[in-house]
């Protein structure tokens, strides 16, 4: 790769200057028309009760209010993606989740919006909240949906069970009679927001044909619509939606929270209708992180091999199933994924409960998984007297080796491994806790492996010629992680320019390709494809119009540095912008357009090692290091990349030690705001470190891989194993506070004499 000018250097985001300044115009910020409203919801303050009575009469008489909808008038469909079990303003006569909209009202001001939504009466019937997933998973709470059988619920579902998936590889069973040691435990994970800056926000504005547009804070334009659409009973021509700048999402801004909501204010009403959520209504109803029960057991031979291996998963999806299926049945390949372990079986179901309704947070299940996998492997490794290293190199993946995850040629997971056992001097002195050390803190050294499948979806775009020679690039695709950096680096290698003659727009639902959401660590490499295929058509008719002019055969042209050029006669040659200026007498305009099917998985393998330092008398945990060696295939931006992977660990390393949305006994979601929701802050940040590993995949751009989920999933499991190290107390529930560490030290005997 050594040859290339602009792919693969490290290069300014392009979309750096409007952030500094200001000036990126985010969802919050687009300017309503003159007459915009303010849109309010009045949101549940229980998280299971009947609704006996809604009465807004006072509400619609306060002066500047437009519209209240309850469920008196507002739809009466049932709505939610594969398994309908929504319905608009609690019309089905039940609220099952602290902060499920009960009314919405527009108004023209936000004063008289708030005061509409104290004056509506809601009259409720308070029910036991389910809160237990194990209980409802085995039938042992009330039902969630008295309706369930009405539903569509995915294989195996039933009362509060969605869906009940098992797969497995080998022969369990016999395995475990193989193996001369087996190993059980249970693994818990919390519920966690995505924590992201900016609160969920959008704008609806109704025209006089009936059709909607709305400008959302979004990291999928088309499932926005698509979510719209199914909420309102309408066809996607009838909805466009505008993704504006985005102030973080990790993968809790793909689905509709309030965008339809607005559209329906908007439609009621006839003006453009604004909502914001104020932080604590996104704190309460947004798109959580998953709570895992994982229980593992695992047969191993004395000499170490892992002969077999169970998983039983419950997820707890709360309170309605959209996306349920498809977010517990794709993450099951990960209870089989690093190791040659030839006797699998993984059972996994989710479950409703009184809670949010959980959804995708970067890496879905990546970090609950291998928080059990890598802590257990840790555990078993010490109690058969084989170091955390030595045992993960016995069972590392091999080529050839089969897993639940589609097959490697050539699995990187033991070059991540042994590069960052070689980085981090495993095995030596933590000079980073010398002082600490002195002074009766005990170090600790944990490490873990991460893999993530790497999907990819379908992708298309087109690039357009702008007539001073400049390349615009357009695709239904939003731009997140600096995947526009990345795709005009790959642009401006292909045509041989520079990055500042590249330009990358998402467009909206009306007017850009469709393509797939910038999600899944899949955006930056499906666009990509999609790029090099607009690339063939783009560059056959700047040949055309070029060999047209220059009175050349198409196949004796080149394109070099900007420029077309006689092959056997460079010094004849039309620059970019005299073929813009020259094709529309010969052509048209030179529009390129390209289009990619589903790729296959581009598999990815990651290594951390955390070190710590541990308190035995208060159990405060200091992370002092985390390293992470991550296979990338190939950075195009290095930079870009490097920030990813460090991103990702400042959030493994809240999930390990802070965040997480605990339920009270009645069913609350314990705090309000990110006042209460604790996530790392400068003074959390340990030393970071991150080694990217070039192993080119095939069939991929430049060989790239995904980058931004993978380090996020082994983080947790690292500083746990590194904190067991410390204190010789293993832990099985995160996060890990100072009383969970003082707890499992008095548990395991290691415990100090003053504790």
């Amino acid at each position: 790769m050594s040859e290339l000018k602009v792919a693969g250097k490290d290069l300014s985001r392009i979309d750096a200057p409007d952030k500094a300044a200001g000036t990126a115009r985010f969802a919050a910020d687009v300017p309503p028309p003159a007459r915009g409203l303010i849109g309010l919801v009045l949101r549940s303050p229980h998280p299971h009760a009947k609704v006996i009575s809604v009465d807004s009469r006072a509400a619609e008489k306060i002066p500047g209010v437009r519209v209240v909808l309850t469920r008196e008038n507002g739809p009466k469909r049932r709505f939610g993606g594969g398994i309908k079990d929504q319905s608009w303003f609690a019309a089905d006569g039940f609220v099952r989740f602290v902060g499920e909209p009960v009314a919405a009202v527009a108004a023209e001001s936000y004063d008289a919006a708030q005061a509409a939504v104290e004056a509506i009466r809601v009259k409720y019937e308070v029910l036991e909240p389910v809160v237990s997933a194990y209980d409802s998973r085995d039938g042992k709470a009330p039902l969630v949906h008295e309706d369930w059988r009405e539903l569509t619920l995915g294989p195996g579902g039933e009362g509060n069970v969605i869906a009940r998936f098992e797969t497995k590889m080998g022969d369990a069973d016999s395995g475990f009679a193989e193996a001369d040691r087996i190993f059980e435990h249970t693994f818990v994970t919390p519920r966690t927001h995505a924590a992201y800056i900016e609160p969920h926000a959008c704008t609806a504005e109704a025209g006089a044909d009936g059709k909607v547009t709305v400008w959302t804070s979004t990291q999928d334009a088309w499932s926005i619509r698509a979510g719209i659409a199914d909420a309102l009973g309408y066809p996607d021509n009838k909805i466009c939606v505008i993704p504006t700048e985005i102030g973080g999402g990790f993968g809790a801004k793909l689905q509709s929270l309030i965008e339809h909501i607005a559209a329906l204010l908007s439609l009621r009403c006839g003006e453009s209708v604004r909502i914001e959520m104020t932080r604590e209504e996104d704190h309460n109803a947004s798109s959580p992180r998953h709570p895992h029960f994982i229980t593992i057991r695992t047969g191993v031979k004395n000499g170490g091999d892992i002969v077999a291996r169970e998983i039983d998963v419950t997820m707890d999806h709360g309170a309605y199933g959209r996306g349920a299926p498809f977010q517990c049945q794709s993450k099951m390949i990960m209870g089989s994924c690093n190791y040659r372990i030839p006797n699998v079986r993984v059972r996994a179901c989710t479950v409703y409960t009184n809670a949010p309704i959980s959804g995708p947070v970067r890496a879905p299940s990546g970090p609950q998984y291998h928080f059990a996998t890598e802590v257990q492997m840790d555990i078993i490794a010490r109690e058969m007297g084989f170091g955390p290293l030595e045992f993960r190199r016995q069972n590392g993946l091999r080529p050839g080796d089969r897993t639940l995850a589609p097959p490697e040629e050539n699995p990187s997971m033991l070059s991540v491994l042994n590069r960052v056992a070689e980085e981090s001097g495993w095995g030596g002195e933590i000079p980073s806790g010398e002082a600490l050390e002195a002074d009766g803190w005990k170090l600790g050294r944990g490490i873990a492996c991460g893999y993530w499948p790497g999907p990819g979806e379908s992708a298309s775009c087109s690039l357009r010629l702008n007539d001073d020679g400049s390349i615009q690039i357009v695709a239904g695709t939003v731009n997140l992680t600096g995947m526009s950096t990345a795709l005009c680096q790959l642009t401006a290698e292909e045509f041989g320019i520079e990055l500042d003659e590249v330009r990358y727009s998402t467009g909206d639902t009306d007017s850009a390709p469709q393509s797939t959401a910038a999600s899944g660590s899949k955006a930056t490499r499906s666009v990509a494809q999609a790029i090099l295929s607009a690339a063939e058509d783009f560059r056959e008719k700047i040949f055309s119009v070029a060999s047209s002019k220059l009175e050349a055969d198409p196949t004796d042209l080149v394109l070099e540095e900007g420029k077309v050029s006689v092959a056997s006669a460079p010094e004849r040659f039309l620059t970019l912008a005299q073929v813009a200026a020259a094709a529309p007498g010969v052509q048209g305009f030179v529009v390129g357009s390209g289009e990619t099917a589903k790729p296959p998985p581009c598999p990815i393998h990651t290594a951390q090692v955390a070190e710590v330092a541990v308190h035995p008398d208060l159990g405060e945990v200091r992370v002092l290091r985390l390293l992470c060696v991550q296979d990338v295939g190939f950075a195009i931006n290095p930079t870009s990349v490097v920030g990813q992977i460090e991103g990702a660990m400042i959030q493994g390393l809240g999930l390990a030690l802070m965040e997480e949305l605990p339920s009270a006994e009645n069913g609350n979601i314990q705090g309000e705001s990110l006042h209460e929701y604790l996530v790392p802050t400068s003074l959390d940040m340990p030393e970071i470190g991150v080694v990217l590993i070039d192993n080119p995949a095939e069939g991929t751009p430049l060989g790239m891989r995904g980058v931004g989920e993978p380090p996020i999933v082994a983080t947790a499991a690292a500083v746990v194993n590194a904190i067991n190290d410390a204190v010789g107390a293993p832990l099985f529930s995160i996060p890990v506070g100072p009383h969970h560490v003082r707890a499992a030290m008095a548990e395991s005997g290691a415990a100090t004499a003053s504790v």
